[in-house]
């Protein structure tokens, strides 16, 4: 066989080798040979494809795969904005007293219970007031607190909500107790108000001044027109535009929760400290900060709707004693006590003042003649606050009674009793 031949019979039996024409002086060189190229590798898969067989076969490197970090997605900007209605950083030296004075107590003495609290200045000197006192369930069961008649009603309708910083500094079990924030669109000072629930937090540092996780927001549709602790029925719930004339703020510890009663409820002493009480906006940008409480109140001059009547009037020199001595908290309270009394040790009236009501009073004035003499005065001014205040109760009746049928005229629904 020639030379010819073999080359031609090699080239047959090795398909993949090929010869490289030759192409200019340079190609005269030995013929370059192709060789069939190593496994494929694409993203940690290896791919080979066998002579005889047409199947892939796959495996993965060793080790983990690594695939590209995401792109972060940018967080989208806070424009939203709360303001203090206290104005309790304004800079004054008496920030902290004005402010107090824009608040007064609204207690269960009023309904016949024993509960107390107050609003005033921290005594440790911090920039918040705080809201302490001690809720009994007997006759009542709620402490509550409110903005003190404002001569200016506060326009709200830029804001989305009432903004809270507050903390509970008296015990760790806020959910035991029900919280409301109260807002008064009628100018009056009547039961009927909105209200809203929420969950104070619990203070973690009592001595710090301000702790930025404590704001509590709540938007205006939480808050629910109620009676007293009844919601009235069909009454659409707080919105913006109803804002426009704000006549009160305030807040409300009870134990009437959104289902009667709490069977747990925690009585005793509590204590709330508030750092901030004002409003909120979602988008704050161009908002114009609102009248602060003092301001509205007009504290500085003491002409606000509460403070400002003539105390020298006529009127007021009749009325100041008989209203002193027929809705005398101290008498109320005298009267409950003695309702504990006659249910506690089943005595009567006349036990309850001159027995068992004579020895504690013995105890506290250190004599019986004392004890004796304070419980005949208190008899003594009992009785004539009885009589006095029988022609005014048949009036009340008599105003509720034509208030019920304007109301059944005009086709209007009835507000829920009181319970």
């Amino acid at each position: 066989m020639s030379t010819l031949a073999c080359l031609a019979a090699v080239v047959a039996a090795s398909p993949r080798a090929s010869f490289a024409p030759r192409r200019g002086p340079a190609a005269r060189a030995a013929p370059s040979v192709s060789v069939a190229p190593s496994p494929r590798v694409s993203l940690g898969v290896v791919g080979h494809r066998g002579a005889q067989s047409s199947r892939v076969v796959r495996a993965r490197f060793f080790g983990p795969s690594v695939e590209p970090a995401p792109t972060p997605t940018p967080e989208p900007e806070d424009t939203s904005a709360s303001f203090d209605l206290l104005d309790l950083r304004s800079g004054a030296a008496d920030a902290v007293a004005v402010a107090a004075q824009a608040w007064e107590r609204v207690d269960d003495v009023v309904m016949g219970g024993v509960s107390s609290s107050a609003v005033g200045p921290d005594l440790a000197g911090r920039t918040c007031l705080v809201w302490a006192g001690k809720c009994r369930t007997q006759g009542g069961g709620f402490t509550g607190c409110r903005s003190v008649a404002l001569k200016t009603p506060l326009d709200l309708t830029a804001f989305d909500g009432i903004s809270i910083v507050c903390s509970l500094e008296s015990d760790e079990e806020p959910e035991r107790r029900a919280w409301k924030a109260t807002v008064r669109t009628q100018n009056d000072r009547g039961e009927v108000v909105y209200q809203a629930p929420f969950v104070p937090p619990v203070a973690k540092d009592v001595a710090k001044e301000d702790a930025e996780d404590a704001e509590v927001r709540i938007p205006w549709e939480s808050f629910r027109l109620v009676r007293g602790p009844v919601v009235v029925p069909d009454a659409p719930p707080l919105s913006a535009d109803r804002c426009e004339a704000v006549y009160g703020l305030g807040l409300i510890m009870s134990r009437f929760g959104p289902n009667g009663p709490m069977p747990d409820f925690r009585d005793g002493p509590f204590r709330l400290a508030l750092h901030r009480y004002g409003v909120y906006a979602s988008n704050g940008e161009g908002i114009d900060p609102p009248t602060t409480l003092p301001r509205a109140a007009t504290l500085g001059d003491r002409s606000s709707e509460n403070s400002g009547r003539t105390k020298n009037s006529p009127l007021s020199l009749v009325l100041g004693p008989l209203i002193k001595l027929v809705f005398s908290e101290k008498a109320r309270r005298r009267r409950r006590c003695r309702e504990l009394l006659k249910e506690r040790y089943g005595i009567g009236e006349f036990g309850a003042r001159f027995g068992k009501g004579r020895r504690i009073k013995a105890a506290r004035l250190g004599g019986e003649f004392d004890a004796f003499k304070e419980g005949a005065r208190e008899l003594v001014r009992d009785v004539v606050a009885a009589a006095l205040t029988l022609p005014l109760r048949g009036l009340f009746v008599l105003i509720s009674k034509v208030a019920a049928l304007v109301r059944a005229v005009k086709g209007e629904k009835q507000l829920p009793p009181m319970r």
